[in-house]
């Protein structure tokens, strides 16, 4: 049987015109929901980070100060929060340090978590801890610098590479104003060096 031309074209408008339906109700209601449903779940993530009563929240925060050696400093946070009964313990996330020395060197720390002393200048970097320092890096999973005794602890898986050589060790003190150095582990293993000539 051979279907004539009137025929046909009224079989394709009637397939065109029932895909159109489908698409126009089933499907834009299929991605509305879609839509919606992600924008739920945003709110809901954005809820979990209500902060509990008697916290003050700040985003994209950014401290400027001195430390006890005269050196300027910037202390950046993507997210910070307070104790309104103790305002100037700042708990961070996502946190970015610089020391810019006299001598115009750079010491860069990045730490997943941090907390700084806005009175005493006192910071300690947690998880991921990162210094990039001229040609020299150290990771650690915690660093601690006390402003008020110039002195910088750093522990944890520590390794420290640089153009003269690499170590790994548990700990490391440095007394900023004797200039000196202490390299320790927890147990009686040895610390690693390995020298570059």
């Amino acid at each position: 049987m051979v279907l004539n031309k009137k025929i046909l074209s009224q079989i394709i408008l009637l397939l065109i015109g029932i895909f159109i339906i489908f698409f126009t109700y089933f499907y834009s209601d299929k991605v509305k929901k879609s839509v919606k449903k992600t924008e739920e779940e945003k709110i809901i993530k954005q809820d979990d980070r209500k902060a509990p009563e008697n916290t003050s929240t700040f985003e994209d925060i950014q401290y400027e100060g001195v430390d006890s050696n005269g050196n300027n400093f910037i202390i950046n946070s993507k997210y910070a929060e307070f104790k309104n009964d103790i305002p100037n313990i700042i708990n961070m996330e996502n946190v970015i340090c610089r020391f810019f020395f006299k001598d115009g060197t750079v010491l860069k720390i990045t730490s997943d978590f941090g907390v700084y002393d806005n009175i005493l200048n006192d910071m300690e970097f947690e998880q991921n801890v990162k210094m990039y320092y001229l040609e020299k890096r150290l990771f650690a999973e915690k660093a601690n610098f006390i402003n008020s005794k110039n002195y910088l602890f750093v522990e944890g898986n520590v390794i420290a590479e640089g153009l003269e050589g690499d170590l790994a060790a548990d700990k490391m003190d440095f007394d900023l104003t004797e200039k000196k150095l202490r390299i320790s582990m927890y147990n009686e293993d040895k610390v690693n060096i390995r020298v570059n000539y």
